[in-house]
């Protein structure tokens, strides 16, 4: 990215070039050169603005924002002037606000045409209800009305300004001719939302109008909407609690889907659902499909998730989050059907499993959900080898002991499962310590850790063909498991007798030169002796 102001470089880097000026005029012909820097290619009206001071003297423009005006391109500094000819500028501290933004060039043109964000940009003509804040923090303005969110805006990015919306023209003075689809008292516009979907749709649902903005983008979601459960409470209940388009996108400052800030970015959808379905009083009234109270604990139990850990702490925006499971305009409480779809659409190898296993009509005759049924809705924790084994805590012992007393191969089955993978996963910690111990002792260990590799992969698809819920179909996975098992064991043993051998070698080396030293030594002693 490109530093701010590094226009100011080159002319900095020339003031040090020619030297510092004299004490006697280093004042004047500083002034001077920041005059002429602030003339270049403006009005004398623009000038005006530019130069104009307020009561204590000093400039209501300040330096920073005269060198970012000058730095503009020529364009920019024309449709200035036009603004301020045609009086839609006036005073210097409005031209000031406008400079303050700090905006690309590109924007800067793009308000500058703008009538709209010119007029409610001066505090002269407007009340803090209706007068655009230029901080985004400002407390005397709306925060719907912040202009920095307003030049951000998707659709201002595509030349559709506040008129698209609002009516009249932006390039002429404001006639406030609102669309005839809106309520007419302000008031009801804001209670009544239900005139929302079809106000959007006007343009969201021409796939003539779109193809010229986003031709990928779909235009069917009104009609999806209609269908889901928001717009079924909002459009045929009249319940105005019921989200609608500005919900979730927002009226001002609407973000691409792709942007870390826009409410609809992945990790952000969250808590965009969750202002509403964690609100208690919002939601009091509404209830699920069997007439209980509908929760207000999702999004509670979904940061504990392990989707949740994945998406809000780790940030992989790959993880679901609850438009993909709900989904988006047609939003509506997955059923017992739909579930396990919506989950094959990341675990797709489980589901297939699944359909082939005794457990799926078995999962249809009581209308069970297939998936949520183990494995829970918002609060899906990580799986643990633990939920299979025998004992009284574990999902399949629960089961099974209300559902197949008078079959206790199932419970052995499972008890199955149990014991070949956590023989697997015993297996991998233990001969993992012995590959580090064997390479200390300055052993190959590569074929040890290609088989370790093996393993994991096998222990992997074990615990992905429990889905079979059949010893015959998970046996293959066992079988292969205990080959490499005992492939292991094989190469352990023939490292450890190769260690011996060194080892035993080692001894006997150091017990030759032992011999050799004292052998050398009774020589000496020898010779020594003699020559006495």
């Amino acid at each position: 990215m490109k530093p701010r102001y590094s226009w100011l470089a080159p002319v900095l880097a020339g003031t040090l070039l020619l030297g510092a000026p004299t004490a006697a005029s280093s004042t004047e012909e500083h002034g001077e050169a920041k005059e002429k820097l602030s003339l270049q290619g403006v009005t004398a009206a623009v000038q005006e603005l530019l130069d104009a001071k307020a009561d204590d003297g000093t400039r209501i423009v300040s330096e920073k924002q005269r060198y970012y005006f000058n730095s503009l391109p020529e364009h920019a500094k024309e449709l200035t002037a036009a603004a301020v000819e045609s009086e839609m500028i006036t005073v210097p501290a409005h031209l000031q606000k406008l400079l303050s933004l700090d905006l690309s060039a590109r924007k800067y043109e793009a308000v500058m045409q703008d009538n709209c964000f010119l007029c409610h940009t001066d505090a002269e003509y407007h009340d803090p209800e209706t007068l655009f804040a230029t901080n985004g923090e400002a407390v005397d303005s709306p925060g719907h009305m912040t202009l920095k969110k307003l030049v951000s805006d998707v659709h201002f990015r595509h030349n559709l300004s506040c008129s698209g919306c609002h009516g009249g023209d932006k390039s002429e003075w404001m006639g406030h001719d609102h669309p005839d689809s809106w309520p007419e008292d302000r008031e009801a516009r804001q209670t009544d939302r239900d005139w929302i979907p079809e106000f959007c749709s006007r343009c969201h649902g021409d796939a003539g109008y779109m193809r010229r903005f986003n031709p990928g983008l779909p235009t069917d979601q009104l009609a999806k909407y209609k269908e889901s459960q928001h717009g079924k409470v909002l459009l045929e209940d009249g319940d105005s609690r019921a989200a609608q388009c500005v919900s979730c996108h927002g009226r001002h400052g609407i973000l691409s889907v792709k942007s870390p800030l826009s409410k609809v970015y992945p990790k952000n959808i969250p808590e965009t659902c969750g202002a509403c379905h964690s609100d208690r009083q919002r939601m009091a009234g509404f209830t699920t499909a069997d007439g209980s109270p509908l929760p207000t604990d999702q999004l509670e139990l979904y940061r504990d998730s392990v989707h949740g850990k994945a998406v809000l702490e780790k940030g992989d925006t790959g993880a679901a989050v609850c438009n993909d499971c709900h989904g988006n305009h047609s939003t509506i409480p997955p059923d017992v059907a739909s579930v396990a779809q919506i989950c094959r659409t990341c675990h797709a190898g489980n589901g297939s499993l699944f359909d082939g296993s005794k457990h799926k009509s078995v999962f249809e005759e009581h209308n069970w959900p297939e998936c949520g049924t183990c494995h829970g809705n918002h609060d899906i924790a990580k799986t643990t080898d633990g939920m299979l084994n025998s004992g009284v805590d574990s999902i399949c012992a629960n089961c099974h002991g209300k559902y197949a007393r008078n079959n206790p191969e199932c419970n052995a089955t499972a008890e199955y499962f149990y014991d070949s993978i956590t023989e697997f996963a015993l297996a991998m910690e233990t001969y993992g310590e012995t590959a580090e111990e064997l390479a200390r002792k300055g052993l190959d260990v590569d074929l040890l850790d290609a088989k370790l590799v093996e393993l994991g992969d096998t222990l992997k698809q074990a615990r992905s063909y429990i889905h079979t819920f059949n010893r015959s179909d998970f046996g293959q996975v066992d079988e292969a498991g205990d080959v490499i098992l005992e492939t292991m064991s094989h190469i352990v043993h023939e490292a450890e007798a190769e260690f011996s051998i060194r080892r035993n070698g080692m001894l006997v080396s150091i017990a030759l030169i032992g011999c050799l030293v004292i052998i050398l030594y009774l020589k000496l002693r020898s010779l020594e002796e003699r020559e006495q």
